[in-house]
């Protein structure tokens, strides 16, 4: 493909607005002066959405988009970590970071942020892939005279510049909402669709400034115990602790035959737990766990594991998975986004028997509690059933489809008696738009 690049070179020029349509801010060389100043009225924001696009072969760190007020020097920063490989989002000075992004040079990148004062969580959307909801900055609005750049990261309010911080390359398609937007509609930003533009920063209808020498380019908490249809929904486990985690209930005292089906999505690279059911008599009576150092799932049955490699468990993305134990052949198997394993032996000739205590998001190491930070789940959980037989493949099959199938008779996501404990969100799940 060929790109036609019609230019114009300003200094420093006076503020205008502009249907920058099909056009972009080019920046030539790095310095601590030139930038683009972004006016708008606002002095309160309380949610945001930001989606903008970019282009550079940096390989330092670098900032993508910066709003600094008079109390708060990176009120909403962007910006790329070059040493550690993390596209950073500070929001009211507080920092998330987001590994194992594809940030390749010499090509267009969309991103998109969204954050919410009320619940805190931020997420990042990169190419259209979403990062899992991560907790930062809560129960406060960013507030005060907003200065925005483009170009520079602000140390102080409107200045503060770091030549080595200063990005060089092209920016395009900034947009700002002071709402959520939904997945779909971030769909349609990143994939060039209609999409109705920012109510707060509008590339169609931009006021700005630019400062210097730059080119425009025209291109070609806990909760009582309830029970509820969760269906379409998920847990938002935001952050790592030792506390946060959800609570399954159920009044079965006996299992001898188990099929256990879950959806999760993490980025998290460590060892973590999936699903944690313990009784009086065993910690791990069935656990789904997750080895980040030799990169195997491990069932445990009965304080019993098996090891199951070769699976790709890749981040940022949803993984069907779906257990079946039976006590009196001690055979495992498991489902992994459709794929089955082969059968293994674990534990036979006893039932998990007793009151079972059930956890997502923490791992027990007593009977509801002993949790380990280092082996907490951070990302989302949906869809957990729990059988008491063993379902067929095809039955399995319907479940990584998303198909209709039976829902669990031990545990039920259509009817889930359930407690949050500390925090942990339910929220919408992120589904596919067509």
């Amino acid at each position: 493909m060929i790109l036609l690049l019609g230019l114009v070179m300003l200094t420093g020029c006076a503020e205008s607005i502009e249907d920058m349509s099909g056009r972009m801010f080019l920046f030539p060389e790095q310095t601590n002066t030139a930038r683009v100043k972004l006016n708008i009225a606002e002095q309160v924001l309380s949610e945001v959405t930001l989606c903008h696009r970019s282009f550079t072969d940096l390989k330092r760190d670098h900032a993508l988009f910066s709003l600094a007020t008079s109390s708060n020097s990176n009120g909403f920063l962007i910006f790329w970590d070059e040493t550690n490989k993390e596209m950073d989002s500070f929001i009211i000075d507080k920092k998330v970071e987001y590994g194992r992004f594809d940030y390749r040079p010499n090509m267009w990148h969309s991103i998109c942020t969204t954050w919410d004062s009320e619940s805190g969580l931020v997420q990042m959307w990169f190419d259209g892939i979403p990062s899992i909801r991560r907790s930062t900055s809560s129960g406060s609005s960013i507030q005060g005279p907003m200065m925005i750049i483009l170009g520079q990261e602000q140390d102080s309010h409107g200045g503060g510049f770091d030549i080595k911080q200063s990005f060089v390359g092209m920016m395009s398609d900034v947009h700002m909402w002071d709402y959520i937007l939904s997945s779909c509609e971030i769909q349609n930003y990143v994939d060039e669709r209609q999409f109705t533009p920012g109510n707060v920063i509008n590339w169609n209808a931009l006021d700005f400034q630019i400062m210097i020498v730059l080119l425009v380019l025209a291109m070609l908490t806990a909760c009582a115990a309830v029970t509820e249809d969760l269906s379409d929904r998920m847990f938002t486990f935001p952050q790592q602790s030792n506390t946060a985690h959800v609570k399954l209930n159920l009044a079965r005292q006996e299992l001898s035959v188990v099929t256990l089906c879950h959806r999760s999505f993490t980025d998290l690279k460590r060892d973590h737990a999936l699903f944690s059911l313990a009784t009086s008599s065993n910690n791990n009576d069935f656990l789904i766990f997750w080895d980040g150092t030799n990169k195997e799932m491990a069932p445990w049955i009965r304080d019993k594991t098996v090891k199951y490699g070769g699976i790709d468990y890749n981040p940022n993305m949803w993984h069907s998975i779906c257990t079946t134990w039976d006590s009196k052949s001690g055979l495992v198997q498991m489902w992994f986004d459709g794929i089955p394993s082969m059968r293994k032996s674990i534990s036979s000739g006893s039932s998990i028997k007793g009151t079972m205590m059930i956890t997502l998001g923490q791992e027990q190491d007593s009977h509801g509690g002993g949790f380990d930070v280092k082996q907490s789940f951070v990302g989302m959980m949906s869809d957990v059933h729990m059988w008491d037989y063993i379902l067929s493949s095809c039955q399995i099959q319907k479940y990584m489809d998303d198909r209709q199938l039976t829902p669990g008779n031990v545990i039920n996501w259509n009817a889930l008696d359930y407690q949050i404990v500390n925090n942990v969100l339910i929220e919408q799940k992120l589904n596919s738009c067509h």
